[in-house]
């Protein structure tokens, strides 16, 4: 088979893009997911926030870990070598998170972290990761409060107080993540010391 047959016969490969909506606490939900659809013929492409790209094949069994870590860390292309080593392929990157799959060569599944307090240490990181937005709501949000009440005009007003309104419910949004992010770190901790 030539390369231009071989070309022709991946492009009609059908392609699907699902949305779905995790959250950062749901990653293992996520990665629950991502096996479901690989054994249903659907590989794991790529990633954009709430939207999934896959391409049908035949069915597979991957295992999917999900870790957050900063692409710019000083550290990454050996982080990524680590994962390599060990066999785990980077399916995805998406906002620092990493989606890493594998093929299990037996019954036992693999993990990619050994203990509760390394899986911990990766919400530790996810919550240095949110950390930009908390500083941005605390500059933005009080200025756009505040100018909202120095315009004048109808259209001015409606504007501003929506623009306020929707930073606000954003706001919350982002308390509750980390909220939740917090009781999950402390749910991993409280295993350590049963």
């Amino acid at each position: 088979m030539n390369q231009n047959t071989w070309n022709k016969q991946e492009k009609k490969k059908k392609k699907k893009t699902v949305f779905k909506i995790f959250l950062p606490w749901q990653d293992e939900e996520e990665e629950k997911w991502l096996e479901e659809m690989s054994a249903d013929g659907w590989r794991f492409e790529s990633t954009s926030p709430y939207l999934y790209t896959f391409s049908q094949t035949q069915p597979e069994r991957f295992v999917y870990r999900l870790d957050y870590k900063w692409t710019l860390d000083k550290d990454y292309q050996e982080y990524l070598s680590l994962f390599k080593d060990a066999g785990w392929e980077l399916a995805a990157t998406m906002s620092n998170w990493h989606y890493f799959r594998i093929q299990p060569q037996n019954q036992a599944v693999p993990e990619i972290f050994n203990s509760d307090r390394a899986r911990a240490q990766k919400y530790r990181r996810l919550l240095f990761g949110l950390l930009p937005f908390f500083v941005l709501f605390l500059v933005v949000l009080p200025n756009e409060i505040e100018f909202n009440f120095l315009q004048t005009g109808a259209f001015s007003d409606t504007f501003h107080f929506i623009t306020a309104l929707l930073m606000t419910g954003i706001l919350v949004l982002w308390i509750f993540v980390v909220v939740k992010v917090l009781i999950k770190i402390r749910q991993l901790e409280s295993r350590l010391k049963e």
